[in-house]
């Protein structure tokens, strides 16, 4: 009886050295794992520092790592509090969805993306470098203090440099004046200089020589006369400017002027008439589409992208309709939009030399961000730590894409780019637009047998409409351009 009243006291001893053995021999990274109370913004963050993995280096060019897989000997890093819910990719939970709430009247978009218009232009005065500072010393970077007096402005000489002033002085010195203008300043330097250089050449030259003896002979005449070394020359030494050179001056200056104003008042008007006559996008060289056009659509990548992918289908059934026409340039690139209803989803095309479409993608809208602070922006676009450009990108379910554009392990600048759109307006005239993008794309396998897409995209935009900035994301899928028919109109 003794012993089994024990038998529940010693089954409690060995649960509790059980539980502190668990706790004290659990792995760092998952006590600190489970320890962190905080996350980024809505889920996204930049990817930890992760073990090697054992995947082949084919499979490791498309494939993430998860965040969850770092070496128990890593620190666990706090993850930065991204914008919008995003941040660079690392260990994250998601946030509440009041956060992420999407702007959803067309009021509260506008002023928000006014908002961040002029955020995004504050970041960007702050990013700008200094301008250099401006110096009023000397070259040698000393300046003259405040309190010495400067010196006294020396005579026009109208124009005469002081060597040709004093060999002009000298060659009439028979001139009154001349003899005291040498007087007066023989302990100047300039007049030093102009000697020493004279009295060499007068070793070589005989009338050099006879004009200095007689201009020492007039100067030792006037010896025990006080000095002014502020004289001017006499006033008959200087050239008379002409009045008819300075009218013809003044004629050539207004005639250039008047000439000016007519070729800037010609180009007013010139580009006034163009934006009257301007022909829309649709139809022109460099867009081979038109607003309005119907397509039939061929529902088979949609339905096995379903599921595996973030794209949401077209709307429309088997027969969709171009409500939107874009024209994106990125340098000597060009690449064609066909939006849907409503601007959230569009074709994207890259057309062969004959027009052909030779690529073709599927984007639709996962989410709008409007940055409110300067900061927030610099979260996305900054040169160093920005998101978009970072080697990885994280969505807020904590899926890693890889940089498609320029593959590498460390942040490129995204891609600068502008885009031309046209759409209807309520009484159906064209109604165009021109945006600057900064825009990046990330890549990941879907892992879905053929024939379904092999490749899951994500397209990372910031847009900057004059006033107005915000950041648009948008999941992507490849299309076989032959399952397309896009009629376009006649070059």
């Amino acid at each position: 009886m003794r012993c089994t009243s024990r038998r529940p006291h010693l089954l409690s001893l060995a649960s509790l050295l059980l539980a502190v053995a668990t706790i004290v021999f659990m792995p760092a990274n998952t006590v600190q794992a489970r320890s962190a109370g905080s996350s980024s913004s809505a889920g996204y963050s930049r990817p930890s520092t992760t073990s090697p993995s054992t995947t082949s280096p084919a499979a490791r060019s498309l494939t993430t790592t998860s965040p969850n897989t770092t070496s128990p000997n890593a620190p666990a890093r706090r993850p930065s509090v991204g914008s919008g819910g995003y941040a660079l990719p690392a260990a994250a939970t998601p946030a509440p969805a009041s956060l992420t709430a999407p702007v959803s009247s067309g009021g509260d978009a506008a002023i928000s993306r006014q908002n961040a218009g002029s955020a995004l232009q504050t970041y960007r005065t702050q990013q700008a470098p200094p301008p250099a500072p401006t110096t009023t010393g000397s070259a040698t970077g000393y300046t003259q203090p405040s309190f010495v007096p400067s010196a006294p402005p020396q005579p026009s000489n109208g124009g005469f440099t002081e060597g040709v002033l004093l060999g002009t002085l000298l060659q009439s010195l028979h001139q009154p004046g001349r003899d005291r203008y040498f007087y007066d300043h023989q302990d100047d330097p300039a007049y030093r200089q102009w000697r020493a250089e004279a009295d060499r050449t007068a070793r070589t030259d005989a009338q050099m020589r006879t004009k200095l003896a007689e201009l020492d002979a007039r100067v030792t005449e006037l010896q025990g006369q006080p000095r002014n070394p502020a004289a001017p020359p006499p006033a008959d030494a200087l050239p008379k400017p002409t009045r008819s050179l300075s009218i013809i001056w003044i004629i050539l200056l207004l005639g250039a002027a008047i000439l000016i104003l007519l070729f800037l008042w010609r180009r007013k008007q010139t580009h006034a008439t163009a934006s009257r006559l301007q022909p829309p996008l649709q139809g022109s060289k460099t867009m081979r589409f038109r607003l309005g056009q119907t397509m039939p659509l061929d529902p088979s990548p949609f339905i096995l992208a379903t599921g595996a992918t973030k794209i949401t289908s077209p709307e429309g059934g088997a027969l969709i309709s171009v409500a939107g026409i874009g024209l994106l340039q990125d340098g000597a690139v060009a690449l064609n939009r066909l939006y849907m209803p409503g601007q959230s989803a569009f074709f994207q095309l890259h057309l062969a030399p004959d027009g052909t479409p030779d690529e073709c993608r599927w984007f639709s809208q996962i989410d709008t961000i409007t940055p409110t602070t300067p900061e927030e922006w610099g979260q996305w676009l900054n040169d160093a730590e920005g998101m978009i450009g970072w080697p990885q990108f994280q969505t807020k379910d904590g899926k890693l894409y890889n940089r498609a554009w320029a593959p590498g392990p460390t942040r490129i600048p995204p891609r600068d780019m502008t885009e031309t759109r046209q759409t209807l307006d309520p009484a159906g005239k064209p109604i165009t637009r021109d945006l600057k993008l900064q825009a990046m794309l990330y890549a990941m396998p879907t892992g879905l047998p053929a024939p379904a897409p092999q490749t899951e995209y994500i397209l990372v935009c910031a847009y900057d409409d004059k006033a107005e900035a915000w950041i648009e994301l948008h999941a992507g899928i490849d299309i076989a351009a032959n399952t397309l028919t896009l009629p376009a109109t006649p070059l």
